[in-house]
């Protein structure tokens, strides 16, 4: 068995709390009656007219990404000679899940003025997922071969 680096593992287990949590908000999106918020408001944020795209909820498209994240770690672990491109692929997808989340952590505060635990858990479970995902392309595609 192929050994997993500590980067890689902290991204997958974030990307498969992200899992949990965009699983919960997609189920509460459908289901107002199954959101359970002890702090802030999360029924006035995933009522607003922020909580979907096109009628698709931004829990589905955060469901897709921490899967499709956890789709390439996979990935990488079967293949470790595409790991440069499957690292940074993983870490652009991450990057801008990290920028979405941060615009609608902006427009939590600023615009609804109401906070949802589960949402800030979310952009917190990205940025993890961005900052192991950096660490493994600064450890795989920046790395310099040594002549030895």
């Amino acid at each position: 068995m192929r050994g997993v680096s500590a980067w890689a593992l902290a991204s997958a287990v974030c990307a498969l709390a992200g899992v949990g949590v965009a699983g919960y908000l997609t189920v509460a999106h459908y289901d107002d009656a199954a959101l359970v918020c002890g702090l802030g408001d999360c029924h006035t944020v995933q009522s607003s007219r922020y909580a979907e795209i096109a009628g698709v909820p931004i829990a589905v498209l955060g469901l897709g990404m921490y899967l499709a994240l956890l789709g390439l770690g996979a990935a990488r672990w079967r293949r470790p000679t595409w790991a440069g491109t499957l690292t940074a692929l993983a870490f652009a997808l991450a990057l801008a899940g990290a920028l979405y989340a941060a615009f609608l952590t902006y427009v939590e505060v600023a615009v609804i003025d109401a906070i949802c635990q589960w949402c800030v858990a979310s952009a917190l479970l990205t940025v993890g997922v961005l900052a192991a995902e950096g660490i493994g392309v600064a450890r795989t595609t920046l790395a310099v071969p040594t002549d030895g």
